[in-house]
């Protein structure tokens, strides 16, 4: 059993080497886009480097996880009866953990109305998972086969999920591309900040979301005409035009990237000439 296993590991070693390469280079996109602009002609390619590295980053979790699925079942033997218990295990977690704070949330949440009753019966779903964690400690489970799946099956949904996060976020582009910019004046606008927390921080970069309006009417209704995408540190520029009483825009709808902005009574411009 050594001996074939090894002679797997070397068959998949070219699949992990293509694998990794994918997924370093899908990192580097992704970080380049962290700190490449987000105004001009350009930064709609720019932007086109995050949907480049979620395809890269789901092709390399999509190599990976056929080798994790061969390595699990060379290296284990199915106990079947072990199995099973695992299995029985994952069930009843999710019938004794999941459901009673389930349930046990909605019966507090509706305490507003069902009075004592409710706080009663949300204190007993909550008990649920605290009895069954104490017999679970008594009669515990490996999960040496599930377990094994579970990393398998995870790599599988990353997968899926990055490689249509990566099909999206190129297709906008693809779309603007293909649909070319749009460009109006704007007397209004607003900016919301949008600054990414957790480790999501680390390769996104703090925005402007912006929204245009027309005029004083599409204003007061909320009616927003354009929005923008604009990089924290390329703001300030951004916001000297747009605090002019009237802008000249140019820009592509779907990515939201800012081509250029022009004070059309003034000399105030932030990124490329718009004519």
């Amino acid at each position: 059993m050594a001996r074939i296993t090894t002679s797997a590991n070397r068959k998949q070693a070219p699949f992990l080497l293509v694998g990794c390469v994918f997924l370093f280079v899908g990192f580097a996109a992704l970080v380049y886009s962290r700190f490449a602009t987000s105004v001009g002609a350009a930064a709609l390619y720019n932007r086109a480097s995050v949907g480049v590295g979620f395809l890269l980053f789901g092709i390399s979790m999509a190599v990976f996880t056929p080798c994790l699925y061969l390595q699990t079942i060379n290296k284990k033997h199915v106990d079947r009866r072990a199995l099973a218990r695992e299995v029985r295990g994952i069930a009843l977690g999710f019938f004794c953990y999941v459901l009673p704070f389930l349930f046990g949330m909605g019966a507090l949440s509706s305490a507003d109305s069902t009075g004592a009753f409710g706080i009663v019966l949300a204190i007993v779903f909550l008990a649920v998972p605290f009895i069954y964690r104490r017999h679970r400690k008594k009669d515990p489970i490996s999960y040496n086969h599930t377990g094994a799946a579970a990393i398998v099956l995870f790599c599988g949904v990353m997968a899926g999920i990055a490689m249509v996060q990566g099909a999206f976020s190129c297709s906008e582009m693809l779309d603007d591309l293909n649909g070319g910019w749009r460009q109006e004046r704007f007397a209004f606008y607003e900016a919301e900040i949008n600054r990414p927390r957790g480790r999501g921080a680390a390769l996104s970069p703090t925005t402007f979301e912006v929204s245009l309006y027309k005029d004083g009417e599409s204003a007061r209704t909320g009616h927003v005409d354009a929005r923008l995408s604009v990089n924290a540190d390329e703001w300030p520029e951004v916001a000297l035009v747009l605090d002019e009483p009237m802008t000249e825009v140019r820009w592509y709808p779907r990515t939201r990237t800012l081509v250029g902005a022009q004070d059309i009574d003034g000399p105030a411009t932030a990124g490329d000439p718009i004519g």
